[in-house]
Protein backbone atom coordinates (compact mmCIF):
# COMPACT_ATOMS: atom_id res chain seq x y z
CA UNK A 1 0.00 0.00 0.00
CA UNK A 2 1.03 3.69 -0.65
CA UNK A 3 1.23 5.87 2.17
CA UNK A 4 0.71 9.22 -0.20
CA UNK A 5 -2.61 7.23 -1.25
CA UNK A 6 -3.82 6.48 2.27
CA UNK A 7 -3.02 9.57 2.99
CA UNK A 8 -5.39 11.48 0.72
CA UNK A 9 -7.93 8.60 0.93
CA UNK A 10 -8.24 9.08 4.45
CA UNK A 11 -8.55 13.02 3.50
CA UNK A 12 -11.10 12.45 1.16
CA UNK A 13 -13.39 9.61 3.30
CA UNK A 14 -13.22 12.38 6.01
CA UNK A 15 -14.59 14.54 3.75
CA UNK A 16 -17.15 13.11 2.20
CA UNK A 17 -18.53 11.54 6.24
CA UNK A 18 -18.74 15.44 7.27
CA UNK A 19 -20.51 16.72 3.91
CA UNK A 20 -23.96 15.52 4.87
CA UNK A 21 -23.60 17.14 8.57
CA UNK A 22 -22.43 20.36 7.57
CA UNK A 23 -25.44 21.83 9.33
CA UNK A 24 -24.42 20.04 12.60
CA UNK A 25 -20.87 22.21 13.03
CA UNK A 26 -19.61 20.27 17.01
CA UNK A 27 -20.27 17.07 15.41
CA UNK A 28 -18.52 17.64 12.03
CA UNK A 29 -15.65 19.70 13.79
CA UNK A 30 -15.35 16.24 16.44
CA UNK A 31 -14.89 13.68 13.03
CA UNK A 32 -12.57 16.23 11.59
CA UNK A 33 -10.76 16.90 14.91
CA UNK A 34 -10.56 12.77 15.24
CA UNK A 35 -9.49 12.20 11.69
CA UNK A 36 -7.09 15.14 11.47
CA UNK A 37 -5.26 13.71 14.56
CA UNK A 38 -5.50 9.92 13.20
CA UNK A 39 -3.89 11.05 9.21
CA UNK A 40 -1.21 12.95 11.24
CA UNK A 41 -0.27 10.27 13.64
CA UNK A 42 0.08 7.72 11.01
CA UNK A 43 2.20 9.88 8.62
CA UNK A 44 4.94 10.77 11.47
CA UNK A 45 4.86 6.98 12.75
CA UNK A 46 4.25 4.89 9.53
CA UNK A 47 7.12 2.76 8.91
CA UNK A 48 8.22 3.44 5.15
CA UNK A 49 9.24 0.97 2.60
CA UNK A 50 9.82 -1.84 5.81
CA UNK A 51 7.82 -4.91 6.14
CA UNK A 52 5.53 -5.46 9.19
CA UNK A 53 2.36 -8.09 9.93
CA UNK A 54 -0.84 -7.02 10.80
CA UNK A 55 -3.38 -9.92 11.37
CA UNK A 56 -0.70 -12.27 10.18
CA UNK A 57 -0.44 -10.74 7.11
CA UNK A 58 2.95 -9.50 5.86
CA UNK A 59 2.31 -5.55 4.83
CA UNK A 60 4.28 -2.84 3.67
CA UNK A 61 3.61 1.06 3.14
CA UNK A 62 5.35 2.37 -0.09
CA UNK A 63 6.62 5.80 0.42
CA UNK A 64 5.67 6.29 -3.51
CA UNK A 65 2.54 6.45 -5.62
CA UNK A 66 2.15 7.65 -8.92
CA UNK A 67 -0.38 9.81 -9.99
CA UNK A 68 -1.48 11.39 -13.70
CA UNK A 69 2.48 10.65 -14.61
CA UNK A 70 3.35 12.48 -11.29
CA UNK A 71 4.50 10.63 -8.33
CA UNK A 72 3.57 12.02 -5.04
CA UNK A 73 6.55 10.84 -2.38
CA UNK A 74 6.54 10.89 1.27
CA UNK A 75 9.98 10.96 2.84
CA UNK A 76 11.82 12.88 5.37
CA UNK A 77 11.91 15.97 3.46
CA UNK A 78 8.61 16.22 3.61
CA UNK A 79 6.76 13.63 5.99
CA UNK A 80 7.10 16.46 9.37
CA UNK A 81 5.68 18.85 6.92
CA UNK A 82 2.89 16.89 5.94
CA UNK A 83 2.06 15.47 9.49
CA UNK A 84 2.22 19.32 11.02
CA UNK A 85 -0.55 20.27 8.47
CA UNK A 86 -3.00 18.00 9.80
CA UNK A 87 -1.80 18.07 13.50
CA UNK A 88 -2.25 22.48 13.44
CA UNK A 89 -5.97 20.95 11.90
CA UNK A 90 -6.64 18.86 14.33
CA UNK A 91 -6.22 22.32 16.71
CA UNK A 92 -8.34 24.05 14.25
CA UNK A 93 -11.33 21.88 14.04
CA UNK A 94 -11.47 21.40 17.55
CA UNK A 95 -11.95 25.20 18.26
CA UNK A 96 -14.29 25.65 15.11
CA UNK A 97 -17.63 24.37 17.08
CA UNK A 98 -17.23 27.53 19.29
CA UNK A 99 -16.22 29.94 16.85
CA UNK A 100 -18.86 29.75 14.89
CA UNK A 101 -17.49 29.74 10.91
CA UNK A 102 -19.26 29.47 8.86
CA UNK A 103 -21.39 25.93 7.21
CA UNK A 104 -18.77 25.19 4.68
CA UNK A 105 -15.88 25.52 7.05
CA UNK A 106 -14.97 22.06 8.15
CA UNK A 107 -15.57 20.47 4.97
CA UNK A 108 -13.47 22.80 2.73
CA UNK A 109 -10.97 22.81 5.36
CA UNK A 110 -10.50 19.22 5.41
CA UNK A 111 -9.98 19.40 1.60
CA UNK A 112 -7.94 22.57 1.81
CA UNK A 113 -5.44 20.91 4.34
CA UNK A 114 -4.78 17.79 1.71
CA UNK A 115 -4.48 19.89 -0.87
CA UNK A 116 -1.67 21.59 0.66
CA UNK A 117 -0.32 17.64 2.24
CA UNK A 118 0.07 16.92 -1.74
CA UNK A 119 1.58 20.29 -2.24
CA UNK A 120 4.40 19.05 -0.16
CA UNK A 121 4.25 15.54 -1.41
CA UNK A 122 4.04 16.33 -5.31
CA UNK A 123 7.54 15.41 -7.34
CA UNK A 124 8.78 17.57 -9.40
CA UNK A 125 8.01 19.63 -6.32
CA UNK A 126 6.94 22.74 -8.69
CA UNK A 127 3.71 21.63 -9.38
CA UNK A 128 2.56 22.76 -5.99
CA UNK A 129 2.01 25.75 -6.97
CA UNK A 130 -1.21 24.57 -8.66
CA UNK A 131 -2.02 22.91 -5.32
CA UNK A 132 -1.26 26.23 -3.82
CA UNK A 133 -4.05 28.05 -6.06
CA UNK A 134 -6.70 25.39 -5.24
CA UNK A 135 -5.84 25.95 -1.70
CA UNK A 136 -6.87 30.05 -2.23
CA UNK A 137 -9.83 29.14 -3.95
CA UNK A 138 -11.11 26.94 -0.64
CA UNK A 139 -9.90 29.80 1.28
CA UNK A 140 -12.63 32.02 -0.35
CA UNK A 141 -15.51 29.57 0.51
CA UNK A 142 -14.01 29.58 3.83
CA UNK A 143 -13.98 33.23 4.28
CA UNK A 144 -17.22 34.10 2.72
CA UNK A 145 -20.64 34.68 4.95
CA UNK A 146 -23.80 35.42 4.20
CA UNK A 147 -23.91 37.95 6.76
CA UNK A 148 -21.05 39.83 5.05
CA UNK A 149 -22.17 40.88 1.51
CA UNK A 150 -19.08 42.11 0.71
CA UNK A 151 -16.26 39.61 -0.12
CA UNK A 152 -13.89 41.82 -1.76
CA UNK A 153 -11.04 40.79 0.97
CA UNK A 154 -11.13 36.99 -0.21
CA UNK A 155 -11.28 37.95 -3.95
CA UNK A 156 -8.16 39.98 -3.45
CA UNK A 157 -7.12 36.68 -2.02
CA UNK A 158 -7.56 34.81 -5.13
CA UNK A 159 -6.57 37.34 -7.56
CA UNK A 160 -3.15 37.65 -5.84
CA UNK A 161 -2.63 34.15 -5.85
CA UNK A 162 -3.48 33.46 -9.34
CA UNK A 163 -0.87 35.85 -10.41
CA UNK A 164 1.79 34.74 -7.79
CA UNK A 165 1.31 31.45 -9.00
CA UNK A 166 1.59 32.06 -12.08
CA UNK A 167 5.21 33.93 -12.28
CA UNK A 168 6.04 30.62 -10.06
CA UNK A 169 5.27 28.78 -12.42
CA UNK A 170 7.22 30.62 -15.36
CA UNK A 171 10.04 30.46 -13.49
CA UNK A 172 9.46 26.78 -13.33
CA UNK A 173 9.52 26.31 -16.95
CA UNK A 174 12.70 28.07 -17.04
CA UNK A 175 14.16 26.18 -14.64
CA UNK A 176 13.19 22.89 -16.11
CA UNK A 177 13.44 23.84 -20.03
CA UNK A 178 16.79 25.63 -20.05
CA UNK A 179 18.45 24.70 -16.93
CA UNK A 180 19.32 27.42 -14.73
CA UNK A 181 22.80 26.60 -12.71
CA UNK A 182 25.32 29.37 -11.19
CA UNK A 183 26.74 29.34 -14.86
CA UNK A 184 24.07 31.00 -16.16
CA UNK A 185 23.82 34.53 -14.51
CA UNK A 186 21.38 35.87 -16.59
CA UNK A 187 18.57 33.00 -16.84
CA UNK A 188 19.55 32.89 -12.74
CA UNK A 189 18.28 36.53 -12.43
CA UNK A 190 15.01 36.24 -14.23
CA UNK A 191 14.20 33.29 -12.42
CA UNK A 192 14.91 34.78 -9.40
CA UNK A 193 12.85 38.10 -9.54
CA UNK A 194 9.88 35.45 -10.55
CA UNK A 195 10.34 33.97 -7.71
CA UNK A 196 10.78 36.52 -5.56
CA UNK A 197 7.74 37.98 -7.20
CA UNK A 198 5.30 34.83 -6.30
CA UNK A 199 6.62 34.75 -2.99
CA UNK A 200 6.13 37.78 -1.94
CA UNK A 201 1.98 37.34 -2.48
CA UNK A 202 2.24 34.15 -0.79
CA UNK A 203 4.19 36.04 2.11
CA UNK A 204 2.07 38.83 2.19
CA UNK A 205 4.88 41.49 1.42
CA UNK A 206 3.10 44.73 1.27
CA UNK A 207 1.54 46.01 -0.80
CA UNK A 208 0.39 42.24 -1.45
CA UNK A 209 -1.12 41.96 2.09
CA UNK A 210 -3.59 44.01 1.08
CA UNK A 211 -6.50 41.41 1.09
CA UNK A 212 -5.44 40.44 5.01
CA UNK A 213 -7.84 43.84 6.69
CA UNK A 214 -10.12 43.21 3.91
CA UNK A 215 -10.76 39.66 4.78
CA UNK A 216 -10.19 40.51 8.26
CA UNK A 217 -12.81 43.04 8.79
CA UNK A 218 -15.56 40.44 6.20
CA UNK A 219 -15.34 37.12 7.97
CA UNK A 220 -15.45 35.27 10.93
CA UNK A 221 -12.08 35.75 12.94
CA UNK A 222 -11.61 32.04 13.86
CA UNK A 223 -11.75 31.33 9.77
CA UNK A 224 -9.44 34.12 9.29
CA UNK A 225 -6.75 32.67 11.63
CA UNK A 226 -7.26 28.86 9.62
CA UNK A 227 -6.74 30.58 6.89
CA UNK A 228 -3.74 32.47 7.34
CA UNK A 229 -1.75 29.22 9.28
CA UNK A 230 -3.08 27.51 5.93
CA UNK A 231 -1.24 29.45 3.49
CA UNK A 232 1.46 30.86 5.49
CA UNK A 233 2.48 27.45 6.54
CA UNK A 234 2.61 26.27 2.91
CA UNK A 235 4.52 28.88 1.87
CA UNK A 236 7.59 29.20 4.45
CA UNK A 237 7.83 25.40 3.40
CA UNK A 238 7.12 25.99 -0.06
CA UNK A 239 10.08 28.26 -0.21
CA UNK A 240 12.40 26.40 1.97
CA UNK A 241 12.02 23.72 -0.38
CA UNK A 242 13.20 26.14 -2.89
CA UNK A 243 16.16 27.20 -0.99
CA UNK A 244 17.00 23.37 -0.43
CA UNK A 245 16.96 22.32 -4.23
CA UNK A 246 18.62 25.29 -5.86
CA UNK A 247 22.12 25.85 -5.08
CA UNK A 248 22.12 29.31 -7.61
CA UNK A 249 19.54 30.50 -5.07
CA UNK A 250 21.36 29.81 -1.72
CA UNK A 251 24.26 31.17 -3.12
CA UNK A 252 22.42 34.45 -3.78
CA UNK A 253 23.82 37.04 -1.62
CA UNK A 254 21.34 39.58 -2.72
CA UNK A 255 18.45 37.43 -2.65
CA UNK A 256 19.07 37.31 0.96
CA UNK A 257 19.41 40.69 1.32
CA UNK A 258 15.66 41.49 0.00
CA UNK A 259 14.11 39.02 1.90
CA UNK A 260 15.53 40.89 4.72
CA UNK A 261 14.39 44.21 3.59
CA UNK A 262 11.19 42.89 2.35
CA UNK A 263 10.87 41.44 5.72
CA UNK A 264 11.70 44.89 7.35
CA UNK A 265 9.10 46.80 5.49
CA UNK A 266 6.36 43.91 6.54
CA UNK A 267 7.22 44.46 10.53
CA UNK A 268 7.24 48.41 10.08
CA UNK A 269 3.99 48.45 8.42
CA UNK A 270 2.33 45.78 10.18
CA UNK A 271 3.60 47.36 13.56
CA UNK A 272 2.93 51.13 12.71
CA UNK A 273 -0.34 50.38 10.86
CA UNK A 274 -1.66 48.38 13.63
CA UNK A 275 -1.32 51.34 16.01
CA UNK A 276 -3.58 53.38 13.73
CA UNK A 277 -6.57 50.97 13.68
CA UNK A 278 -9.83 51.28 15.56
CA UNK A 279 -11.14 47.64 14.80
CA UNK A 280 -9.74 45.10 16.44
CA UNK A 281 -10.20 42.58 13.53
CA UNK A 282 -7.53 45.36 11.50
CA UNK A 283 -5.18 44.77 14.90
CA UNK A 284 -4.93 41.10 14.21
CA UNK A 285 -4.29 41.43 10.37
CA UNK A 286 -1.51 44.19 11.04
CA UNK A 287 -0.01 42.28 13.58
CA UNK A 288 0.43 39.51 11.41
CA UNK A 289 2.05 41.25 9.21
CA UNK A 290 4.55 41.97 11.10
CA UNK A 291 4.95 38.41 12.75
CA UNK A 292 5.00 37.13 9.31
CA UNK A 293 7.78 39.62 8.43
CA UNK A 294 9.52 38.26 11.87
CA UNK A 295 9.23 34.50 9.90
CA UNK A 296 10.88 36.22 7.13
CA UNK A 297 13.65 37.89 8.59
CA UNK A 298 14.60 34.79 9.95
CA UNK A 299 14.85 33.25 6.46
CA UNK A 300 16.77 35.96 5.40
CA UNK A 301 19.52 35.38 7.76
CA UNK A 302 20.48 32.31 5.16
CA UNK A 303 21.24 30.24 8.14
CA UNK A 304 20.42 26.93 9.26
CA UNK A 305 19.92 28.33 12.70
CA UNK A 306 17.80 31.30 11.22
CA UNK A 307 15.70 28.67 8.77
CA UNK A 308 15.01 26.47 12.22
CA UNK A 309 13.68 29.75 14.07
CA UNK A 310 10.97 30.32 10.87
CA UNK A 311 9.80 26.89 11.31
CA UNK A 312 9.68 27.27 14.61
CA UNK A 313 8.00 30.65 14.51
CA UNK A 314 5.16 28.48 12.31
CA UNK A 315 4.70 26.20 14.59
CA UNK A 316 4.29 28.66 17.22
CA UNK A 317 1.95 30.96 15.09
CA UNK A 318 -0.84 27.74 15.20
CA UNK A 319 -1.24 28.45 18.74
CA UNK A 320 -1.11 31.93 19.21
CA UNK A 321 -3.55 32.71 16.59
CA UNK A 322 -5.89 29.78 17.36
CA UNK A 323 -5.98 31.48 20.77
CA UNK A 324 -6.83 35.33 19.57
CA UNK A 325 -9.17 34.23 16.82
CA UNK A 326 -11.32 32.28 19.17
CA UNK A 327 -11.08 34.60 21.75
CA UNK A 328 -12.32 37.54 19.50
CA UNK A 329 -14.73 35.34 17.89
CA UNK A 330 -16.40 34.11 20.93
CA UNK A 331 -16.83 37.93 22.23
CA UNK A 332 -18.49 38.56 18.94
CA UNK A 333 -20.54 35.64 18.80
CA UNK A 334 -22.14 36.64 22.47
CA UNK A 335 -22.64 40.51 22.10
CA UNK A 336 -23.17 41.20 18.11
CA UNK A 337 -22.26 44.57 17.65
CA UNK A 338 -19.92 46.95 15.65
CA UNK A 339 -16.28 45.74 15.34
CA UNK A 340 -15.12 49.21 16.21
CA UNK A 341 -13.97 49.29 19.56
CA UNK A 342 -16.76 50.93 20.86
CA UNK A 343 -17.91 47.31 20.92
CA UNK A 344 -15.22 46.08 23.34
CA UNK A 345 -15.80 48.52 25.92
CA UNK A 346 -16.13 46.57 29.74
CA UNK A 347 -15.69 43.54 27.50
CA UNK A 348 -13.36 42.65 30.41
CA UNK A 349 -16.38 42.24 32.99
CA UNK A 350 -18.85 40.74 30.88
CA UNK A 351 -16.73 38.09 28.78
CA UNK A 352 -12.97 38.28 30.88
CA UNK A 353 -12.23 34.78 29.26
CA UNK A 354 -12.47 35.86 25.98
CA UNK A 355 -10.47 39.23 26.72
CA UNK A 356 -7.38 37.20 28.38
CA UNK A 357 -7.57 34.65 25.20
CA UNK A 358 -7.17 38.54 22.97
CA UNK A 359 -4.22 39.33 24.72
CA UNK A 360 -2.40 36.23 24.94
CA UNK A 361 -2.82 35.88 21.51
CA UNK A 362 -1.84 39.18 20.79
CA UNK A 363 1.60 39.36 23.15
CA UNK A 364 2.19 35.89 21.69
CA UNK A 365 2.06 36.77 18.31
CA UNK A 366 4.32 40.05 19.04
CA UNK A 367 7.01 37.91 21.14
CA UNK A 368 6.35 39.06 24.53
CA UNK A 369 8.44 37.49 27.56
CA UNK A 370 6.46 34.94 28.83
CA UNK A 371 4.64 33.99 26.00
CA UNK A 372 4.69 31.35 23.41
CA UNK A 373 6.30 33.54 20.49
CA UNK A 374 8.91 34.93 22.52
CA UNK A 375 11.98 32.38 22.71
CA UNK A 376 12.18 31.92 19.01
CA UNK A 377 11.65 36.07 18.80
CA UNK A 378 14.16 36.36 21.52
CA UNK A 379 16.71 34.21 19.37
CA UNK A 380 16.12 36.05 16.24
CA UNK A 381 16.96 39.25 18.13
CA UNK A 382 20.35 38.15 19.47
CA UNK A 383 21.67 36.77 16.15
CA UNK A 384 20.41 40.11 14.43
CA UNK A 385 21.73 42.26 16.57
CA UNK A 386 25.25 41.05 15.65
CA UNK A 387 25.15 40.40 12.27
CA UNK A 388 22.48 43.01 11.20
CA UNK A 389 21.66 46.07 13.42
CA UNK A 390 18.66 47.58 11.62
CA UNK A 391 16.99 43.84 11.48
CA UNK A 392 17.25 43.36 15.11
CA UNK A 393 16.31 47.06 15.87
CA UNK A 394 12.50 46.44 13.71
CA UNK A 395 11.92 43.39 15.52
CA UNK A 396 12.48 46.03 19.58
CA UNK A 397 9.95 48.63 17.06
CA UNK A 398 7.45 46.13 16.70
CA UNK A 399 7.87 44.56 20.71
CA UNK A 400 6.93 48.53 20.81
CA UNK A 401 4.13 48.94 19.08
CA UNK A 402 2.04 46.15 19.45
CA UNK A 403 2.92 47.15 23.45
CA UNK A 404 1.41 50.09 22.97
CA UNK A 405 -1.69 48.54 20.75
CA UNK A 406 -2.13 46.03 23.79
CA UNK A 407 -2.31 48.81 26.18
CA UNK A 408 -4.74 50.89 24.26
CA UNK A 409 -6.64 47.46 24.56
CA UNK A 410 -6.91 46.68 27.83
CA UNK A 411 -8.31 50.30 29.02
CA UNK A 412 -11.14 49.62 26.09
CA UNK A 413 -11.56 46.17 27.76
CA UNK A 414 -11.61 48.24 31.65
CA UNK A 415 -14.10 51.15 30.31
CA UNK A 416 -16.84 51.44 32.49
CA UNK A 417 -18.45 53.11 30.25
CA UNK A 418 -20.48 50.05 28.96
CA UNK A 419 -19.57 47.45 31.92
CA UNK A 420 -22.39 45.00 31.85
CA UNK A 421 -23.65 41.47 33.90
CA UNK A 422 -21.08 38.61 32.58
CA UNK A 423 -22.00 36.45 30.12
CA UNK A 424 -22.66 32.52 30.35
CA UNK A 425 -20.58 31.54 28.55
CA UNK A 426 -20.70 27.49 28.45
CA UNK A 427 -17.83 26.09 30.58
CA UNK A 428 -16.49 23.79 27.55
CA UNK A 429 -15.91 26.88 25.52
CA UNK A 430 -14.78 28.48 28.69
CA UNK A 431 -12.26 25.53 28.97
CA UNK A 432 -11.02 25.80 25.61
CA UNK A 433 -9.94 28.82 25.80
CA UNK A 434 -8.09 28.83 29.26
CA UNK A 435 -6.53 25.64 28.18
CA UNK A 436 -5.15 27.78 24.87
CA UNK A 437 -4.23 30.63 27.01
CA UNK A 438 -2.06 28.15 29.58
CA UNK A 439 0.07 26.26 26.32
CA UNK A 440 0.73 29.94 25.23
CA UNK A 441 2.45 30.44 28.64
CA UNK A 442 3.78 27.29 28.90
CA UNK A 443 5.44 27.19 25.47
CA UNK A 444 6.80 30.67 25.99
CA UNK A 445 8.46 29.57 29.76
CA UNK A 446 9.59 25.94 28.23
CA UNK A 447 10.62 26.50 24.78
CA UNK A 448 12.01 22.78 25.00
CA UNK A 449 8.65 21.32 24.61
CA UNK A 450 8.42 22.55 20.92
CA UNK A 451 11.19 23.95 19.66
CA UNK A 452 13.52 20.69 19.29
CA UNK A 453 10.58 19.35 17.54
CA UNK A 454 11.77 21.85 14.88
CA UNK A 455 15.12 19.91 14.32
CA UNK A 456 12.99 16.73 12.87
CA UNK A 457 10.50 18.33 10.78
CA UNK A 458 14.33 19.81 9.05
CA UNK A 459 15.83 16.57 8.33
CA UNK A 460 15.39 15.49 4.93
CA UNK A 461 16.74 18.94 4.04
CA UNK A 462 20.23 18.11 3.42
CA UNK A 463 21.42 21.50 1.96
CA UNK A 464 20.09 23.64 4.41
CA UNK A 465 20.99 21.37 7.13
CA UNK A 466 23.80 19.05 6.32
Amino acid sequence: MSAPFIILLMTGIMAIVVLPFRRRLGLTASIASIGALLIGGFTLLASLEEPFVFLGASLKWSSTWQLLGRSMILDQGNRAAVAFMYLAGALLFGGAWIARPNRTFVFVGIISIGVVAASFMIQPFLFAAIFLELTAMGAVLILSTREQGNRSGSVRLLVLYTFGMIAILIAGWILESQGVTPATPELAARATILLALGFCVLMAVPPFHIWLPGAAQQSNPYALAFVTILLQSAGIFFLLRFIDTFVWLRENVALFDGIRIAAMIMIGVGSIWALAQQSLRKVMAYVLVSDFGATLLAIGTNSPEGFQLALGMTGIRVISLTVLGIGLATIEKYKVETSEDQSFMGAAYYCPISVIAILTGLLSLAGFPLFAGFPGRWALIETLLTSDSMAGLSLLLSLTCIGAIVLNWVRIFLSPENEGKPIAIPIVEKGFMVVGVIFCLLLGIFPQLSYPWVVEAVAGMKQLFP
